[in-house]
């Protein structure tokens, strides 16, 4: 395949894909990296790759699932990072996981943890108020 050449400022995104695991008490799984706030596992697609394959290498490498498990889109959220001066478009996944899957701390990760996301509810930061938007009220704005 042949990409055409050219200049189109503001029109490119990192394409983020994100998942939504939830245990039997509501929680949700989620990670941090690089020492920063909590957030959804995932993280950018690679050239090439499909959504679902974007999905289970991220799920490995942050939080070492292998199990199968079924995906659904169910939105994305667009938005310009400062810190790396990018447009970035999650989108989001739920996944529907076997009832018992093995989980742990991957290479891409500092910490692995179920949340209620109820706690981020008034949280300074972005990315804990995206998990707090996805999995409780898509309502609310987050810039």
């Amino acid at each position: 395949m042949t990409i055409p050449k050219g200049n189109y400022p503001n029109t490119f995104y990192r394409v983020s894909i994100k998942a939504i695991i939830r245990n039997e008490k509501g929680e949700v799984l989620l990670v941090k990296e690089d020492g920063g706030s909590w957030s959804l596992p995932g993280g950018g697609m690679d050239h090439g790759e499909t959504a679902e394959e974007a999905l289970a290498r991220e799920m490995y490498e942050e939080a070492l699932i292998t199990d199968t498990f079924q995906a659904r889109i169910i939105g994305t959220h667009p938005r310009f990072v400062k810190d790396k001066q990018a447009w970035m478009l999650w989108v989001v996944f739920e996944l529907d996981m076997p009832s018992q899957f093995t989980y742990g701390k991957g290479a891409d990760a500092d910490e692995v943890a179920f949340i209620d996301p109820k706690s981020f509810k008034q949280s300074t930061t972005v990315s804990e108020r995206l998990v707090y938007k996805w999995c409780v009220d898509r309502t609310i704005q987050v810039i």
